[in-house]
């Protein structure tokens, strides 16, 4: 008998997509050798509509419709379980309610730390690897700190008592301020949140171990949890023993040039670099913060080796990766994958990445790759300038670039879990 999962996403193909949507396209097509049909429902800002994408039907519904039109799917397509791998307005807690309403065993996988932290980013203060824990007083001078308010009087909003403000206060002049003085309230509320969206779902899946230590400290039981780590797909293979002929050694980054993501932190490298250095970087990516763009468009304009290639569909990225030396991930956040690591790795180029979250349990530092403190520049340009005079480096940590998992090991665990529900739920 064939089990029909649903899989709940913010945003899908063909639109602008990250690695979560890339899981979900991997492990829909995956899951058929299991004998499991996937339908993918996602949020648009268009209208409602239907169509298939590499087979897979995809069921879009209006993100500011309210509930209405996916509940309506939801009844229409009945399915054994639900798979939330979104934390969006659109494709969030509410519609983890709502399968519980109809008594649909669900499952959310934690592709993105939001589900953690008011901040975003699990770094403390911006500073440091933060534990998970939401604390009320610490989160709330963390979420400040981060809207730029000074640190003694960031310590003094999180020593205020708990409040909520009224709606009306919310929509007056006043409301940033409201919002300031409610942000131990709001951690309090992140912290309901999560143990909500533990109450619902049978299983908690976690691509890397520190999201699955985090919501330890949260005392999600271990139970809830399944880490079910990630792969690239076979369309990403290559050798780590191919060389590139190029005099220049090439580094390239591929992904949303956001500060959280530290394009930046390589833009300032280079500039630490002296000019001779045969060295050439390739920025793949765009953003919707146009300052920030500018920013690194102009940083870029005063250095000849740095091009910017613009926004890279997910089709072309083993093309790209295929025309590297070197990729770098240098990530100020604390990244659940990415999958980028692992398609560059499966292609045999070794990761130059931050050594910060999913990044470190991916990367071994001197093997198959650099781990360097992420937003230090100066590590990076060192490490940079070390790998373009010294080859041997680059070609020892390609040899040792190889895939360790497969789209099937992921989909294997998954049906078993799937399996698993809906014989609970007969």
């Amino acid at each position: 008998m064939t089990l029909r999962v649903i899989h709940c996403v913010g945003f899908y193909f063909p639109g602008p997509v990250g690695g979560t949507e890339v899981y979900v396209r991997d492990l829909a097509a995956a899951l058929l050798e299991h004998r499991i049909d996937s339908s993918v429902v996602a949020a648009t800002d268009d209208s409602e509509r239907q169509y298939l994408w590499e087979g897979v039907p995809v069921f879009r519904y209006p993100a500011d419709s309210g509930q209405a039109a996916f509940q309506q799917l939801m009844r229409r397509l009945q399915p054994d379980v639900f798979h939330l791998h979104s934390w969006t307005t659109g494709a969030g807690l509410h519609h983890l309610r709502y399968a519980a309403e109809l008594g649909i065993p669900s499952v959310a996988t934690l592709h993105v730390p939001g589900p953690l932290c008011m901040r975003g980013t699990m770094v403390l203060e911006g500073k440091t690897p933060c534990d998970g824990r939401i604390d009320e007083r610490r989160c709330a001078r963390c979420w400040a700190l981060d809207r730029g308010v000074p640190a003694p009087a960031a310590s003094l909003i999180s020593r205020l008592p708990t409040w909520t403000p009224p709606p009306w206060l919310t929509r007056s002049p006043a409301r940033r301020l409201a919002t300031l003085l409610s942000a131990r309230a709001m951690a309090a509320d992140q912290a309901a949140r999560l143990r909500e969206l533990a109450r619902h779902c049978a299983k908690i899946v976690v691509p890397s171990e520190w999201v699955r230590s985090a919501l330890r400290e949260n005392a999600i039981p271990d139970g809830k949890i399944l880490l079910n780590r990630q792969a690239a797909s076979a369309a990403f293979s290559g050798s780590g023993a191919r060389r590139r002929s190029g005099r220049e050694l090439t580094i390239g980054f591929v992904g949303r040039l956001e500060t959280y993501k530290g394009a930046q932190t390589l833009i300032e490298a280079m500039s630490l670099t002296p000019p001779q250095t045969p060295l050439r970087l390739i920025i793949a990516g765009t953003s919707d913060d146009r300052d920030n763009l500018r920013a690194i468009e102009a940083a870029a304009a005063m250095d000849s080796r740095i091009e910017l290639a613009g926004p890279l569909p997910h089709e072309r990225i083993s093309a790209f990766l295929e025309s590297l030396d070197v990729l770098a991930v240098p990530s100020r956040w604390m990244e659940t994958g990415p999958i980028v690591v692992l398609e560059a790795q499966a292609m045999g180029v070794p990761v130059m990445g931050a050594d910060l979250g999913g990044i470190s349990e991916r990367v071994r530092d001197g093997i198959d790759g650099w781990l360097l403190p992420f937003d230090e520049p100066r590590a990076w340009a060192a490490a940079m300038r070390q790998a373009a005079t010294d080859r041997s480096q680059v070609t020892i940590r390609a040899a040792n670039s190889k895939r360790t998992r497969t789209a099937d090991d992921v989909a294997a665990e998954m049906a078993a879990l799937y399996g698993e529900l809906k014989g609970r739920s007969t």
